[in-house]
């Protein structure tokens, strides 16, 4: 653009605070979506960025690689995140574009075929089992959130990857501790050496999972991450952990914020629950706990920064 926009409502985006208040967040993205579309945002902490809040702009963007790229910045975060991210190396699918992306998705993407979906639907099933049968066990009030949102979609991600059960609770610090560095409760520490430091061991964990799915393949994503190449070579041990982290928190965080937030909107709006349809019987009366006289009550999620991962929130 020839000339810069700058309109204050814009700052919301690097406000961590504005996404606990939905009402505040929606009133500021209209008013830009109808006076300042493109907007310049230049606030301490952050290097400068572009605002685009239009969705026919954000597409146009998205289809022209040969204009925009998804490297080295995929997502909002600190200027301090920038360079963590950068000295570190990761290199995810959101930091690629075409034809690199293509090629490097193709390694787990028939994980993700219906076929292989059909095949977790067993587990799934269980895990789902599991944790009904934990929330109906609580009592009558449970942290909805961090005893059966937070868990289940872990836990199937987790066995997708091929990680030991055991494991589970361990991944899920490393996935809390990276997307709440902003979070008192879950942040492992406020300095850039903290956060350098799960991400090491983060890494270190990965490396150790690439080098005994070497030496022994199983039927799991993480053998086929392991044991992948392109153009004949295997990937290099960044890449392989790249690879792993974006599965392990992608497919969690923000599953775990959609299945929280589906039940407080049924929590909300009973008349939407009692229009599920016929099927849907069973899993009304499961829900007959979450109207008024016997609330499982999802605690409301704090704000935080962007996941430097995934661009989730």
């Amino acid at each position: 653009m020839s000339v810069r926009v700058v309109d204050e409502a814009a700052k919301v985006f690097a406000d961590p605070t504005a996404y606990a208040n939905e009402r505040s967040l929606h009133a500021a993205l209209t008013h830009l979506r109808a006076n300042a579309p493109v907007s310049w945002v230049d606030v301490p902490g952050y290097r400068p960025f572009w605002a685009i809040t239009k969705h026919a702009d954000i597409m146009a963007i998205e289809r022209a690689n040969d204009l925009f790229t998804n490297s080295p910045r995929p997502v909002l975060m600190t200027a301090e995140s920038d360079a963590l991210q950068a000295g570190v190396g990761i290199s995810t699918l959101i930091h690629m574009d075409d034809p690199q992306h293509r090629v490097v998705r193709a390694v787990g993407g028939d994980w993700f075929r219906p076929k292989a979906m059909r095949a977790m639907k067993i587990r799934v099933d269980e895990l789902a089992t599991r944790y009904v049968d934990h929330m109906a066990a609580v009592g009558p009030v449970c942290d909805f959130v961090q005893e059966v949102a937070v868990n289940f979609p872990l836990f199937v991600i987790m066995s997708l990857l091929g990680v030991p059960e055991e494991d589970f609770p361990r991944m899920l610090a490393y996935t809390q501790e990276l997307f709440g560095n902003d979070d008192a409760e879950f942040s492992a520490g406020a300095s850039k050496e903290d956060q350098l430091a799960v991400l090491l061991d983060m890494f270190g964990y990965f490396n150790a999972l690439t080098a005994a799915r070497r030496e022994q393949p199983t039927e799991d994503l993480a053998s086929a991450i392991a044991n992948a190449r392109i153009d004949g070579e295997p990937l290099s041990d960044v890449d392989t952990v790249s690879y792993y982290v974006i599965i392990a928190t992608a497919g969690h965080d923000t599953t775990s914020a959609t299945i929280s937030g589906g039940l407080q909107a049924l929590i909300e709006h009973p008349e939407q629950l009692r229009r599920l349809p016929a099927r849907g019987r069973l899993v009304e009366r499961q829900f007959q706990s979450a109207l008024p006289g016997r609330a499982f009550q999802p605690r409301q999620r704090r704000s935080r920064q962007t996941n430097p991962i995934d661009g989730s929130g």
